[in-house]
């Protein structure tokens, strides 16, 4: 019985720290995202220097070095292509932000149900708060602002996405750009159904 919950013990601690590894991959995906729909926003918005100093980024990226031929790639650069292909990145940025936030709410959740037969399985007193700290312990000792900080992280992403896509979306259609508009407003709808997907986990 013993050999039995120091395995199921080993099983737990792996798993915390699965979850903890991917705790910390989605909140370097959420700081992905927010600069990508931030860059995305400024250059949709026409924010002055913000096309040109797209430009320089990609010229220094392919080692572009004369001032005339960058000059000649500010005036014909595909802006809106560009805008396009950050959207489908915002997309995949979403899906993986939505993904790895479930996990880690189903770990967290698979963890707090595995605590009560680690526990049993150790023949722990009832009074003990070993192996509580996802259920028992947990609950009783949440921070009063965690709500408020997670409501914080949402606000901000939720804004500027949707800044970000009514902006792109009516500037594609005003510019007569239906072809290109129609594929935004494709992108934008899994965009929205998989931040509100994410929103409701949170």
């Amino acid at each position: 019985m013993q050999e039995s919950a120091e395995i199921v013990a080993d099983h737990y601690q792996k798993t915390y720290e699965l979850t903890l590894q991917m705790w910390e991959q989605r909140n370097t995906t959420l700081l992905q995202l927010l600069a990508v729909v931030g860059v995305a926003a400024l250059v949709t918005f026409n924010v002055p220097q913000a096309q040109p100093l797209l430009v320089d980024l990609i010229a220094k990226l392919v080692g572009m070095s004369d001032e005339g031929a960058r000059q000649d790639l500010r005036r014909s650069f595909p802006y809106g292509l560009i805008q396009s292909i950050l959207l489908m990145v915002i997309l995949y940025l979403t899906a993986v932000l939505y993904h790895r936030t479930a996990f880690i709410r189903r770990c967290y959740a698979y963890l707090a149900a595995m605590e009560p037969e680690l526990r049993a399985g150790l023949e722990l007193p009832p009074d003990s708060v070993a192996f509580t700290r996802e259920s028992v312990f947990y609950g009783q000792h949440r921070a009063t602002f965690g709500r408020l900080v997670s409501g914080t992280y949402v606000g901000m992403l939720g804004l500027l996405l949707l800044a970000f896509l009514c902006a792109r979306i009516l500037a594609d259609f005003s510019d007569g750009n239906f072809l290109i508009g129609t594929v935004d407003v494709a992108l934008a709808i899994p965009i929205v159904l998989l931040f509100v997907a994410y929103v409701r986990l949170s």
